[in-house]
C-alpha cells in the first residue's frame, strides 16, 4: 500500500483512487492543490470538504466504463489551466471496485485551439460586418424600387427602374458568396433533410433565372426529365443554391444564344436516386487547353475570373456544396459550341409525401388595421421602406434610430408589435431586446422581430434565446413581412413561466439527495452539506455574476462547472440544466446576454433551495 501511495504521490498529474462509495483513500499533492486542499483534507472524512465531482464519478463506477472529460480550474497563483481527466473503474481480486482518476494538463493545447478560433471568430465577424455593411443599402434600393413600381410609371421610369433593381441585386452576389465561402471553409454549412420534388425545384430556379435575360439576346429553356421522377429527400434549398450558380456563371458569359438546362436521372440503386443535371450555353469557352476541369478553372494563375470578369466564387460554391452531399461538379466544352457544367448528386428516395405550405400570401389591408407597431431601425432608407410597406396596410408606426431609443419608446406606451433592428448605435438590438424582456414596461411580453441582414449570423434558435419572438431576414418580399406580423399579433402572447411560479416550496420538489449513495442517510453529513451550501453557494453565483459583468469568460465557465456539479449532487434539476448551458456558452464565448438571463434563473431556484435548507437545520436544532 505503502509502494502505491508513492507511486501516486510522486506522479506530478494530478491523481486520486475513490472506493465504490466515492469516498477518497489516496489522492496526490497535485490533485489537492488544484482545490486549494491538502492530501490530509482530502482524506479526512471529518473536515466536510465537499466534493463537486462525488455524483459523477459515481456514475463511472456504476456504468464501469471508462470516461475522458476537460475540465478548468483557477489555480491559487490566479493563472488559469485546463486538463483532461480520464477515470477509469477497476477491481481487486476479491470484488471490490475503485475508480482512478488521472489528469494531464493541456493548457497549452486549448490556448492554441482557442488562438485559432479566436482568429477565425475575427474573420467571420469582419466578413459579417462588411457583408451588412453592403447589404443594408442595396436591400433599402431594392424594396424602394419595389414600392415606386405600384404607382404610375411610364416606360422609361420603368426601364430605370429595372436597372436600379438589376444593378443592386447583382451587387448582392459578393457578400452573398463570401459569406457562404466562410460558411463552408469553418464547416458551418447544414443540410436540410426533407422530401422535394427535384424536376420543380429546378424548374422554379430556371424560371426565377430567366428575368435576368430580359432585354438580351439570349434565351433560357429548361429540359424536363423523359420520365417522371420520384419523391427524394434532401436539401432543396441547396440544389437550387448550385444550379442559380451555375446559371449566373452562364448568363454572364452568354452574350447572345440560348442556355439549356436539362436534368435527368442517371440510376437508381435500392433506395438512392442520383441525378444528373447539365447547364449548357453558348457563350463564350473555356479554353480547353487551359481548362480541362473544375480545379484547372479554379486554380489556374490565368484563371477565368481574370479573363471573363467576376469573382469565380459561385463555381468553388457549387463544387463543394455538392461534394458535401457526396455529389460532384465537372466540365464539358465542346469547340466552338460553348460550354457544358455537369453536376451529379445523390438522393434517398423519400418515404414520405411532400408537405406544401398552405400559408395565404395575399394581403388584406384591413386584417391589420389599426395595429401599433414600433420600428427600431438606424437605416433611413430601410425605415422609409418599411413606413411604405406598412401604411398601405392602416398601421400605425413610430421610429427609433438606435437601441435606446428604443427603449426609452418601450417603457412609455405599449405596442402590438416591435421590428427590431439588430445592429444599431449606441445599444444594438440584441441588448435592447434583453432589456425589454428583463426589466417591467408595457413590452415585456411584445412580440420582437429580429431584423436583420447578417446572413453569416442568422440563427432563429439562437435569436429566440435573445429574447425575440422570430427573426425576418433582409431583403424580404412585402407578403413576408405582413404574414409574420399577422402571425403575431393575431393570438394573446402569454408570460413566460418563471422557475419561482413552476417550482414549489416543498423540498422533495427543489431538490433530491438519492444521488449520494449511502451518505443520503448519513444525517450529519446531509446537515454539514446544506449548512455549506448555504455558506458557498450564494457567493459563488454572486462571482459568476461579477466574472459576466465582467466578461472574464474563463473564470465563468470555471464557476459554472463548479456550481453544475454541486447542484447535479443534490440533483437540482433546473439549476443543473442552466449551468450546464451558462458552462457551454462561456466556454464558446458566445450568447452572453443569454448568461445573464439563465444567471437569473438560477438565482431564483437557489433562493428558494437556501430557504428550504435553512428551514430544515432550523428544525433539527
Amino acid at each position: 500500500m505503502e509502494f502505491t501511495r508513492q507511486v501516486i504521490q510522486t506522479n506530478p498529474n494530478p491523481t486520486y483512487v475513490k472506493n465504490e462509495n466515492g469516498r477518497f483513500i489516496l489522492a496526490n499533492d497535485a490533485f489537492a492543490e488544484l482545490h486549494g486542499l491538502t492530501v490530509d483534507e482530502l482524506l479526512d472524512k471529518g473536515t466536510g470538504v465537499f466534493d463537486y465531482s462525488f455524483e459523477r464519478d459515481l456514475e463511472v463506477l456504476q456504468k464501469n466504463e471508462p470516461t475522458s472529460i476537460e475540465e478548468y480550474y483557477k489555480l491559487k497563483n490566479g493563472e488559469k489551466a485546463w486538463f483532461k481527466t480520464t477515470k477509469k473503474p477497476f477491481e481487486q481480486a476479491d470484488g471490490t471496485r475503485f475508480l482512478l482518476s488521472v489528469s494531464s494538463n493541456i493548457t497549452l493545447l486549448k490556448q492554441a485551439v482557442q488562438a485559432a478560433e479566436d482568429s477565425a471568430k475575427a474573420k467571420e465577424n469582419f466578413l459579417a460586418s462588411i457583408s451588412n455593411e453592403i447589404r443594408t443599402p442595396i436591400n433599402a434600393i431594392i424594396g424602394i424600387a419595389r414600392v415606386m413600381r405600384k404607382g404610375l410609371l411610364n416606360q422609361d421610369q420603368e426601364g430605370y427602374l429595372d436597372t436600379i433593381s438589376s444593378i443592386a441585386e447583382n451587387l448582392l452576389v459578393v457578400p452573398n458568396d463570401l459569406l457562404d465561402i466562410t460558411k463552408l471553409e469553418s464547416g458551418e454549412v447544414k443540410l436540410e433533410s426533407v422530401p422535394f420534388d427535384v424536376a420543380s425545384v429546378l424548374s422554379d430556379a430556371v424560371k426565377a433565372m430567366a428575368y435576368k435575360t430580359q432585354g438580351q439576346n439570349v434565351s433560357v429553356r429548361f429540359t424536363e426529365p423523359t420520365e417522371t421522377l420520384p419523391v427524394v429527400e434532401g436539401d432543396p434549398f441547396r440544389l437550387s443554391q448550385v444550379l442559380v450558380n451555375l446559371m449566373n456563371n452562364a448568363i454572364k458569359h452568354t452574350r447572345q444564344g440560348e442556355i439549356t438546362v436539362t436534368v435527368r436521372h442517371t440510376k437508381m440503386s435500392d433506395d438512392i436516386l442520383t441525378i444528373e443535371c447539365c447547364v449548357e450555353d453558348t457563350g463564350a469557352v473555356y479554353m480547353a487547353d487551359k481548362f480541362r476541369n473544375i480545379s484547372d478553372i479554379l486554380n489556374k494563375e490565368q484563371s477565368i475570373t481574370r479573363l471573363y470578369g467576376g469573382t469565380g466564387l459561385g463555381l468553388t460554391i457549387s463544387k463543394k456544396l455538392l461534394e458535401l452531399q457526396g455529389g460532384k461538379l465537372w466540365l464539358e466544352n465542346r469547340k466552338g459550341q460553348g460550354n457544358c457544367f455537369y453536376f451529379s448528386v445523390p438522393y434517398t428516395l423519400s418515404k414520405k409525401p411532400i408537405a406544401y405550405s398552405k400559408e395565404d400570401a395575399s394581403i388584406d389591408p384591413e386584417k391589420l388595421s389599426g395595429l401599433h407597431i414600433l420600428i427600431a431601425e438606424d437605416n433611413h432608407l430601410n425605415e422609409l421602406l418599411l413606413c411604405s410597406q406598412l401604411q398601405p396596410l392602416n398601421v400605425q408606426t413610430d421610429v427609433a434610430y438606435d437601441g435606446e431609443q428604443a427603449l426609452a419608446k418601450a417603457n412609455e406606451k405599449e405596442y402590438d408589435l416591435i421590428l427590431m433592428d439588430i445592429q444599431m448605435p449606441k445599444l444594438d438590438g440584441i441588448e435592447a431586446t434583453y432589456r425589454i424582456r428583463n426589466k417591467q414596461n408595457p413590452n415585456r411580453h411584445t412580440p420582437i422581430i429580429a431584423f436583420t441582414a447578417n446572413y453569416q449570423k442568422i440563427d432563429r434558435e439562437r435569436y429566440r434565446l435573445y429574447g425575440f419572438t422570430d427573426t425576418l431576414l433582409k431583403p424580404y418580399g412585402q407578403s413576408k413581412l405582413y404574414n409574420l406580423i399577422l402571425r403575431y399579433t393575431g393570438r394573446n402572447i402569454s408570460s413566460p413561466t418563471t422557475p419561482s411560479q413552476s417550482l414549489d416550496k416543498e423540498a422533495t420538489d427543489l431538490f433530491d439527495f438519492s444521488g449520494l449513495g449511502n451518505l443520503k442517510d448519513d444525517a450529519m453529513f446531509i446537515r454539514k452539506m446544506q449548512q455549506m451550501f448555504i455558506d458557498t453557494v450564494p457567493g459563488q453565483l454572486n462571482e459568476l455574476t461579477e466574472a459576466v459583468e465582467n466578461k472574464d469568460l474563463e473564470t465563468a465557465a470555471h464557476i459554472a462547472h463548479k456550481l453544475k456539479s454541486t447542484f447535479g449532487n443534490i440533483r437540482v434539476k433546473t439549476a443543473t440544466e442552466e449551468m450546464k448551458k451558462i458552462e457551454e456558452f462561456a466556454k464558446n464565448r458566445s450568447n452572453f446576454y443569454e448568461i445573464q438571463r439563465l444567471i437569473l434563473s438560477v438565482r431564483e431556484v437557489i433562493n428558494l433551495v437556501v430557504e428550504a435548507f435553512s428551514e430544515q437545520l432550523q428544525a433539527t436544532k
